[in-house]
């Protein structure tokens, strides 16, 4: 409710991202309130049993208090995680900024819930449960607190073997990331694709039409494609004006067939390749076809660029590239940009003769545009509609050289003369189009991925153009762009702001505990949670994208959470209960925590169960990396948690706690204090 509130007031829309971040948040939005509820639970029982009874208010109030600042800090670190991502720019930022609005706005308000109104409920309906009368726990919990003590007991019978264990895990994940492939976002499951026929320029439209009349035909019998609208050629007012010789078609797939989209796509392709050998033809989403264009200005995922002054040789190394591209595999819908030669009239002023018959070469121009081009030279008025008239050759005699030649000119002097005595008119060679960027020509070899991971394809392109850019000339080069620079850029960004993320996470962490030791201890939990999160990419077939280094930066606050409230309970046990240091006191403590643990990650877990069983749902591709990589970071950070953090307290924590402990904690003289009166004040 609160987070409604605040997207009403910051005008923030209920959109699939800002969702999305609710649904990765929900299960965790209880976090704070479990713990605090678990914790006067088991006190108020402990009271029960003890000889001498407190008031069950000042129970509550110091179970409340035990676990206020661990909860505190440990939703400030998970919150601290996701500012960084408001860092991202481009069109990743504008995809997960929304999320990690969502996360923090919606965290942050369950936290203020869990500090105010959780306490009071508890007041109202725990000392008079008849659960909290009990003497023992239940059957499952039993079992789970022996099952903890037995890994407790082995953590500290084997810490170094167990860490040492868990490092090579790291090791082995870190290669499995680096050597999985990659992609700038996951595919996008738009029910449609748009496939492209490019035909030779100057193709007419009575020849496109009936190219893409077939292109229909072959489509529609594709098994899986339910309808199709095609459009051949695009108006000159269009924001991406094509020629007539470019035909585009849109088919819808059918929901209900049991064919996979890459199954359609892949039948799609054959079959056009079949029918039409030699012509270029792509095969996209609609979406992803946009996209590729907003990152790198080609409609493909992969762009060669070849950039140059002379024409020639970048046809000629176009040529190149494109035979060095096609073996590789992944490479689908290869194209070479067309570029052909075709003829055009040309004028070419006599500069000598032009000033001896002393006519102005602007009037040449204007001569020569009026008669091909033509040019209004009145209009004519129909009631309320206004029509151009336009003067120019008919069209059999703007090809008529001869003619052309005869155009007469006027001198300054009023003499006349024809267009031969001062240009030469002929009929030359000149490419269809010729584009440039930054400054310099340019032609393009683009192609999309099937079968294999954008970075692994890339990776394969670069490899292949090292013999073409070896024997370039001077001048010349060429640039691999596309979805993957965004990816690399992403990536690289992201990398960056995992380490702010892990120096703010440090910095909270020492200002709760005020020790470095415990800090990095509690910082452990990050690379248990990367095995876990590693092995669900494994096994789910993953491929590493943005959203799933945004699920790993998520994961490494929701790993840390645990740890400080475990640590927090040890120090907890030496300077309130009076526990020395020792394995006893660290099997107590892993006992006790052991069901809010549990607890806490399986309602984190089950909360995105939706989203990992739905990977190729509309609107759910960019959030089923970031929930799967955190559902299993949770899974293997609570069973390593028991295996590791004992172990690890026990061999390098003792100094630490103890310097801790000897410290004072004005908090909890407070926390004591009120305690004191709230009895006094029930007792009387």
């Amino acid at each position: 409710a609160v987070t409604a509130l605040f997207f009403r007031l910051a005008g923030i829309s209920i959109n699939t991202m800002t969702l999305g971040g609710l649904a990765v948040a929900i299960g965790a939005l209880v976090d704070d309130a479990i713990v605090d509820v678990e914790n006067v639970f088991r006190r108020l029982r402990q009271n029960r049993a003890s000889e001498a009874p407190r008031t069950p208010l000042s129970v509550i109030f110091r179970a409340s208090s035990e676990v206020r600042k661990p909860i505190l800090i440990g939703t400030l670190v998970v919150a601290a995680v996701y500012l960084p991502l408001f860092a991202l720019s481009g069109m990743e930022g504008r995809l997960f900024t929304p999320i990690g609005i969502a996360y923090i706005v919606s965290i942050l308000a369950s936290l203020l819930v869990s500090l105010t109104v959780t306490p009071v409920l508890c007041s109202w309906l725990l000392p008079r449960a008849r659960a909290t009368a009990e003497p023992t726990d239940g059957w499952l919990v039993r079992n789970i607190k022996t099952g903890a003590e037995w890994a407790i007991g082995l953590s500290l019978r084997h810490p170094l073997r167990i860490a040492a264990l868990i490092v090579a895990l790291d090791v082995v994940g870190l290669a499995v990331l680096w050597t999985r492939g990659s992609e700038f976002l996951p595919a996008f499951n738009e029910g449609s694709a748009q496939i492209n026929l490019v035909l030779p320029p100057g193709t007419s439209l009575e020849t496109s039409d009936a190219f893409g009349r077939r292109l229909e035909r072959i489509a529609m019998d594709v098994d899986g494609v339910l309808t199709g609208g095609r459009r051949t050629g695009r108006a000159e007012g269009d924001e991406h004006a094509e020629g007539v010789n470019f035909t585009e078609l849109i088919v819808s797939f059918d929901p209900g067939s049991e064919r996979t989209r890459e199954e359609i796509l892949g039948e799609i392709r054959a079959r056009i390749a079949e029918e039409f050998p030699g012509v270029a033809t792509s095969v996209e989403q609609p979406l992803g076809h946009m996209l590729s264009h907003l990152l790198s200005g080609v409609f493909a995922q992969v762009a060669v660029k070849i950039s140059g002054p002379d024409l020639p040789v970048l046809r000629k190394a176009a040529a190149e590239v494109e035979a060095a591209l096609r073996p590789i595999p992944g490479v689908a819908d290869l194209i070479v940009e067309p570029q052909v030669l075709v003829e055009q009239i040309e004028v070419k002023p006599r500069r000598t003769d032009l000033a001896r018959l002393g006519v102005d070469v602007h009037h040449v121009a204007e001569t020569v545009e009026l008669a091909m081009e033509g040019g209004e030279v009145s209009r004519l008025v129909v009631g309320q509609f206004s029509y151009p008239i336009v003067l120019r050759l008919q069209e059999k005699d703007r090809g008529n050289l001869h003619l052309l030649r005869g155009l007469l000119l006027v001198s300054a002097g009023g003499q006349r003369h024809a267009l031969s005595d001062v240009a030469d008119v002929r009929v030359g060679r000149t490419p269809n189009n010729v584009n440039r960027e930054n400054v310099t020509r340019r032609i393009v070899v683009q192609h999309n991925v099937a079968g294999r991971s954008l970075g692994e394809v890339v990776a394969d392109v670069e490899r292949a153009l090292d013999p073409v850019r070896r024997g370039l000339p001077p001048g010349y080069a060429v640039h691999v762009s596309g979805q993957f620079e965004a990816q690399q850029e992403a990536a690289r960004v992201v990398t960056v702001l995992s380490l702010v993320s892990l120096a703010a996470m440090f910095l909270l962490v020492f200002l709760h505990f005020r020790s470095a030791n415990l800090a990095v201890q509690t910082l452990v939990n990050i690379p248990m949670a990367f095995v876990g999160a590693v092995a669900f990419i494994v096994v789910t077939g993953q491929t590493v994208s943005i959203a799933t280094l945004v699920g790993l930066v998520s994961l490494g606050g929701i790993a840390a959470r645990n740890k400080i409230l475990l640590l927090d309970h040890y120090l907890h046990l030496m300077r309130e209960e009076g526990e020395p240091f020792g394995p006893a006191m660290i099997l107590r403590a892993g006992k006790e925590r052991i069901v809010p643990v549990l607890m806490t990650a399986l309602t984190s877990g089950i909360a995105l169960v939706p989203l990992v069983l739905a990977p190729d749902q509309p609107g759910r591709e960019l959030l089923y990396p970031v929930a799967s990589v955190i559902v299993g970071g949770l899974v293997s950070t609570t069973l390593l948690d028991v295996l590791l953090t004992p172990g690890l307290f026990y061999v390098f924590g003792r100094r630490a706690a103890e310097r801790a402990v000897a410290e004072t904690d004005p908090e909890a003289e407070d926390a004591r204090r009120l305690a004191s009166s709230f009895e006094k004040e029930n007792q009387a």
